[in-house]
Parts: C-alpha cells; sequence; structure tokens
C-alpha cells in the first residue's frame, strides 16, 4: 500500500492531500514546520492524515512516496533527503531557486540520472496544450514564424487569506518572484517548441508592490522549431491571464487557458 508524505502544507499542499483522498488514497502524512501561513489544516483533512511537526520522525514513517510543496527555497534540500530515503519523488516547480545551488547539492545530478521523479510542470499534461502541441507537431499550418506565451496574476489578489508580502512567492529568501512562481510557461515553451538554444531576459521590479523580487519578466528565445519565442509573466495584471499566440505560415493560434478556448 502506497504511504505518501506531503511535505509542506500551504494551499498547494493541502489541493495535493484533496486529490489523494479523491483517488482513494489512504495513508496520508504531512510533516509542517508551522511557519507558513496556513496555521492548520483545513476541515475534511485533518482527520484523514497523520501530522508530523518534526523532521526526523516525517521520515521514519517510511514513505513510498513524497510530495514536496514547501517554499522553493527549500525545494532542493528536501529533494536531496527524499532520495536518500529511496521514496519515488514528486516536487513543485521550480526545482530550485538558484541553479547555481546545484553546483553545491550534496548528491551529483549524473548519480541520480533516470531517478522516479518528477517535477510539477504540470500544465504540459493539460488537453488544450497537448492539442496545440498537436497542432504545431503535425505542420498542417507550416512551419511556426513566432509565438507568445503570457501569464499575469495581480499578486495581492492571488491568496486573499494572507498577506501577499509575507508569501512565499513575494520574497526573494523564500525563492519568490515571478520568473520562478509563475514558470509554467518557460516549460510549455520547451514542451511546445523544442529545446531552447538561446535566451535573453528582463528580470525586473516595476510595481509598487512593496516586495523585494521581480514582478515583471519578458523573455526573448530561440528553439528548435520556433525562432522568434517571446514570454511574458508578472505579477501587477489585475485580470488573471494565461493566453498566448503562435504564428504559422499558413495560419494563426490564439489560445485563452482560463477559458479553456484555442481559436
Amino acid at each position: 500500500m502506497n504511504k505518501v508524505l506531503v511535505i509542506g502544507c500551504g494551499s498547494i499542499g493541502q489541493r495535493h492531500i484533496r486529490a489523494l483522498l479523491s483517488i482513494g488514497e489512504k495513508k496520508i502524512a504531512v510533516y509542517r514546520t508551522g511557519k507558513g501561513q496556513s496555521s492548520k489544516l483545513d476541515k475534511g483533512i485533518e482527520d484523514s492524515v497523520v501530522e508530523f511537526n518534526n523532521e526526523e520522525d516525517a521520515f521514519a514513517w517510511n514513505p513510498t512516496h513524497i510530495i514536496i510543496s514547501n517554499p522553493t527555497s527549500l525545494h532542493l534540500e528536501y529533494l536531496m533527503k527524499g532520495i536518500n530515503t529511496g521514496s519515488n519523488l514528486f516536487v513543485e516547480k521550480p526545482l530550485t531557486s538558484n541553479y547555481s545551488d546545484l553546483e553545491d547539492a550534496p548528491v551529483s545530478l549524473n548519480s541520480i540520472a533516470g531517478y522516479d521523479g518528477v517535477v510539477g510542470f504540470n500544465l504540459r499534461f493539460h488537453s488544450l496544450f497537448k492539442k496545440i502541441k498537436r497542432v504545431i507537431s503535425e505542420h498542417g499550418y507550416g512551419d511556426v514564424i513566432y509565438g507568445h506565451l503570457t501569464v499575469g496574476h495581480y499578486l495581492p489578489f492571488w491568496h486573499p487569506y494572507e498577506d501577499y508580502r509575507d508569501s512565499y512567492a513575494s520574497r526573494s529568501d523564500m525563492g519568490g518572484g515571478a520568473i520562478r512562481t509563475l514558470s509554467h510557461e518557460i516549460d510549455l515553451a520547451q514542451y511546445l517548441f523544442g529545446r531552447i538554444k538561446r535566451v535573453f531576459a528582463k528580470v525586473e521590479q516595476l510595481g509598487s508592490l512593496e516586495i523585494d523580487v521581480d514582478d515583471v519578466v519578458d523573455i526573448i528565445l530561440e528553439t528548435d522549431s520556433c525562432k522568434r519565442l517571446s514570454v511574458h509573466m508578472d505579477f501587477l495584471n489585475p485580470v488573471p491571464a494565461r493566453e498566448g499566440k503562435i504564428l504559422f505560415e499558413n495560419g494563426l493560434l490564439e489560445y485563452n487557458y482560463n477559458c479553456g478556448e484555442i481559436y
């Protein structure tokens, strides 16, 4: 029987727990430090899980699967701890808040090649993006000329139950910032258009949200199948947006993820 340990129980951690319960998982435990914004588990969850406040006790529970959904700055640390248990691993995106941290990781990346783990860039599995991928791959409208992907949220509206200035997304010490928190579009760029060959980016703080991280990001990419691909991310858009357009030699595709539509 599976034994699933969820590390970090903010909004996404509790969503994982609800999903596990919905598919019939019975043995679920959580490890919480109590330092996050959610002081207690939601009703309907708290009676269905084992709760640990001590890290050693949590790992001694011998989980078969571990979900790492704590702040971004802790992802790599707990990934390495999870690898040492031999468990199957799911780590929320991004893998680390600082690429240079990989150089100091206690386990070399080569030594974990083929390890049974996955990073939570889940949008590539959504039916809308699978269909877009199929349209690109079939070349029915010719080659891609350019693409544009955009995502925007107004950060103070994102989690209304907490002060956005205390959220991991708005704090550099917790691995926040638009480029990390909204990084699904970077993964989608690779999923839809292939390996990234060149990159230029402006990562800046342009708003007045009283945060110490970037709130507007613009990236220009060249990939295997798209010579000009732009990605925009921001924490300032008052209307939530996740949309894009792809110009082909013989057609234009536009999508709106929030509406679930492709034109």
